[in-house]
């Protein structure tokens, strides 16, 4: 593997965006979802590019939201949080 600070290698960053898709429709989200749609392109970018993208996609038909963590660097794995909207207050 690369020295520290090695970016991570354009093949781990395929693996690990098929595996976030893979985690995310196991929850039940389709692939026809603007949120899907839209985490989609972003790993699509961060494939291509190699650059860190950190952000928040939404579900609103779900109800939650995903915080992603894409990282330039090896040894750092890609993250996405799939949480709940809270309900009333």
């Amino acid at each position: 593997m690369g020295g520290v600070g090695a970016e991570k290698p354009k093949e781990e960053r395929v693996r690990e965006g098929i595996a976030l898709l893979q985690q995310l429709a196991g929850t039940g989200v389709r692939a026809d979802s603007p949120g899907w749609n839209e985490l989609k392109e972003k790993i699509s970018t961060w494939v291509s590019d190699g650059k860190r993208w950190e952000g928040r996609i939404e579900f609103p038909t779900y109800g939650r939201y995903a915080d992603v963590i894409l990282p330039r660097k090896a040894g750092q794995v890609a993250e996405l949080t799939f949480k709940m909207r809270r309900v009333g207050r």
